[in-house]
């Protein structure tokens, strides 16, 4: 389930790949647990996913990897599927970004009040 040819993966090193394939497994791991423990998968993704990000991967790039390796788990075809494939692009989105939909997950952010200008 490796992504083939990107400038990402071609620079890292074997214990990264290595690293990134683990994650992927654990991923795939939690999937096929039943129930789901859905803090376990949560984590799991977000980790992957920052390891991604932080390799250069673009987001795109990412929400493939994580679709196919939800694809491939034991989630009959359907409705549950389609669900679950939509949960975990959203956590994507929240680790690769730090946040979703306005909510920002890494820090609180405080802008500082606006500054009075004149117009000459």
């Amino acid at each position: 389930m490796a992504r083939s040819n990107t400038a990402a993966s071609a620079a890292r090193s074997t214990a990264a790949v290595a690293d990134a394939n683990d994650l992927r497994s654990t991923i795939a791991t939690a999937l096929a647990d039943a129930p789901i423990d859905e803090d376990t998968l949560r984590r799991g993704v977000w980790t992957f996913v920052r390891a991604e990000r932080d390799a250069g991967a673009q987001p795109g790039e990412v929400i493939i990897d994580l679709t196919a390796i939800v694809e491939a788990a034991p989630t009959p075809a359907g409705p549950a599927r389609q669900a679950r494939i939509r949960q975990v692009i959203l956590w994507c989105v929240e680790a690769y970004f730090g946040h979703l939909g306005g909510n920002d997950v890494r820090a609180t952010f405080t802008p500082s009040p606006p500054r009075a200008v004149s117009n000459r």
